[in-house]
């Protein structure tokens, strides 16, 4: 019988998990230390990895588009693969809302998808492989001067540069995003997947920004020493 867990933004059955993961060998990091990032937008699903190592995993799940949506994680396998269920819904989240949902996945594959209606066939859908030799992940290094949007998300979020620099931002996501700055200095056009937007900032300040289509996405640059 198939039951379906839902769980409030409160982050219900929060467990610490770092005593499982601390031995974590040298030249990468478990994308599951300190919550898996899962964001949703119009019309993708962009999870921090594809692919993990069974165990605890607490979702970090964070809804940065204009719409209300809602995750689903459902077995492909056996019917008790996550702690004795098969599927996990969150609650509905409000456009920039967060919640946690942790449980315990055993190897094998599953679909994450919004749950609302005609959300998943619009592309907001994948597949997440559970397996014992998941790769670990090398967090990025900052280049100083660029801004990646993936995932839903600017990378780095805050970034410091000298007066006249040039920032380049460029998007990975299959969906479109923006660049475009909260006091109207700057914004870029819409940006498809693999197209850039660059910036040279000629005075001191702090310039915030945001994604215009997903306004859960928000960055900062801070020229010289304002």
């Amino acid at each position: 019988m198939r039951k379906a867990l839902v769980f409030s933004a409160l982050g219900v059955l929060l467990v610490t998990a770092a005593a499982a993961w601390a031995a974590i060998p040298a030249g990468g990091v478990d994308p599951r230390s300190g919550g898996l990032q899962i964001n949703l937008g119009e019309w993708a699903i962009g999870p921090e990895a594809k692919a993990i190592r069974p165990g605890g995993v607490t979702f970090v799940i964070a809804n940065r588009g204009k719409q209300r949506h809602g995750l689903e994680i459902r077995s492909l396998g056996s019917d008790d693969a996550i702690g004795g269920d098969d599927e996990v819904k969150t609650v509905r989240l409000e456009p920039g809302k967060t919640t946690r949902v942790t449980v315990d996945l055993a190897p094998g594959k599953y679909m994450i998808e919004c749950f609302v209606s005609h959300h998943d066939e619009r592309g907001m859908r994948l597949i997440l492989d559970v397996r014992e030799d998941a790769p670990l992940v090398t967090p990025p290094r900052p280049s100083g001067r660029t801004v990646a949007v993936k995932n839903f998300a600017f990378a780095p979020n805050a970034l410091r540069v000298p007066v006249g620099a040039t920032v380049r931002w460029t998007n990975e996501d299959a969906a479109p995003h923006t660049a475009t700055a909260t006091s109207s200095a700057f914004s870029s056009p819409q940006l498809r997947k693999g197209q850039g937007y660059s910036k040279r900032f000629g005075k001191p300040g702090r310039y915030t920004y945001l994604c215009a289509l997903h306004p859960g996405m928000r960055g900062t640059v801070v020229v010289g020493n304002p």
